[in-house]
């Protein structure tokens, strides 16, 4: 949003901004509607998403599709891809043809356990600009042989709004998700570990079982869209059903998500918002699995396995006295290093080098 935000402002710059598919599926909250004041190009999806391969391969083909009519069409200087998301490789496959350069946020990272570690590398030899999330990333990108001028350490620019954001009252949030904050509450993620996944459905059993356990309150929001999404939703509406004390929500807007973070005593799961976000609140962390295996995290983290057993020993890292006096100096890894305004700046004298898609290999011996 901080990007979309300085675009809106500066009446210099025209932009359009095209949400993928998944963000008009009802199935997962139709959060393109958060994106309705960008210049969002809007569009028909075909809503049949059906939990299997075939039809991600479906809409990932018909995706290519319309941004390529997109970018025929708009005749755009630049195209800027947010993320690593599967369906984020579509906008560098439809720009590469029509010579436009892309500038591609947040790569050089690694999750071994999800497709999305294949998909960001691929999109990053793809692009001629980056920015990264973390200097570590940054050295990454000039391994993968991209050459260091194209390649700038950014953090990630939404931490500074996430902490800036106005915090509803307990009141409010009481009222609106029917929590009583008095109790402890969890905020917990799970999405498909896409590499390994063959014991999803043990794993979240397994994971409702120690919160359960811990008779703590609970917030689910829903998986993403990867294969096996439908196993977990259906577990989890399951275990929240007839049961007063957890809640199961398809989205948060970020005005609802950061006054959530702020309150909850954990965050628990297999989301990239524990490696990132929850730092900032200085909120403990339990890592499920291998989705996030790689990524660079605080010591608000602590990384578990799926086995019951030590899901509840890290519940009961997380919630002594001498871990929790270890959060208080905690800082950020993510915080920006550069603002909106910067980083345009530089996008615009960048991408009128005369080799800005002439791109070189660097061999690092």
């Amino acid at each position: 949003m901080p990007l979309l935000n300085y675009l809106k402002k500066m009446q210099s710059i025209e932009f359009l901004t095209i949400a993928s598919y998944i963000h008009y599926l009802p199935k997962f909250g139709n959060t393109y509607k958060f994106l309705e004041d960008y210049n969002l190009i809007k569009r028909r999806i075909n809503s049949n998403f059906i939990d299997n391969p075939k039809s991600i391969s479906d809409h990932f083909a018909n995706e290519v599709k319309f941004i390529s009519k997109i970018i025929s069409k708009s005749k755009p200087n630049t195209v800027l891809v947010l993320g690593d998301r599967y369906e984020m490789i579509a906008a560098p496959i439809s720009a590469l043809p029509f010579k436009i350069p892309v500038v591609h946020f947040y790569g050089g990272a690694v999750t071994y356990g999800a497709i999305d570690e294949l998909v960001r590398h691929s999109i990053s030899k793809m692009s001629h600009l980056h920015f990264t999330a973390h200097k570590k990333y940054t050295h990454r990108l000039i391994k993968m042989g991209e050459e260091k001028w194209r390649v700038y350490t950014a953090g990630i620019m939404n931490l500074k709004n996430l902490k800036k954001q106005r915090i509803l009252s307990n009141a409010k949030i009481e009222k609106l998700f029917n929590l009583d904050l008095k109790l402890k509450t969890l905020l917990v993620t799970i999405h498909p570990t896409t590499l390994n996944d063959s014991n999803l459905k043990n794993d979240v059993i397994n994971l409702l079982k120690a919160i359960k356990k811990t008779n703590m309150q609970a917030i689910f929001t829903y998986p993403n869209s990867d294969y096996g999404h439908g196993i977990i939703i259906k577990l989890i509406s399951l275990f929240c059903k007839n049961n007063k004390k957890y809640i199961f929500l398809k989205n948060l807007s970020a005005y609802s998500y950061s006054s959530i973070l702020k309150k909850c005593f954990a965050m628990v799961g297999n989301s990239s918002s524990g490696i990132v976000e929850a730092a900032s609140f200085k909120i403990p962390v339990i890592n499920l699995g291998l989705r996030q295996e790689g990524k660079i995290y605080g010591k608000n983290v602590v990384n578990s396995d799926f086995s019951y057993r030590n899901i509840i020993k890290a519940f009961k890292k997380i919630s002594s006295k001498k871990f929790l006096r270890s959060l208080d100096t905690l800082k950020n890894l993510y915080e920006p290093k550069m603002t909106p305004k910067m980083i345009f700046n530089l996008i615009g004298n960048l991408i009128r080098k005369p080799n800005i898609l002439k791109k070189k290999f660097i061999d690092n011996n």
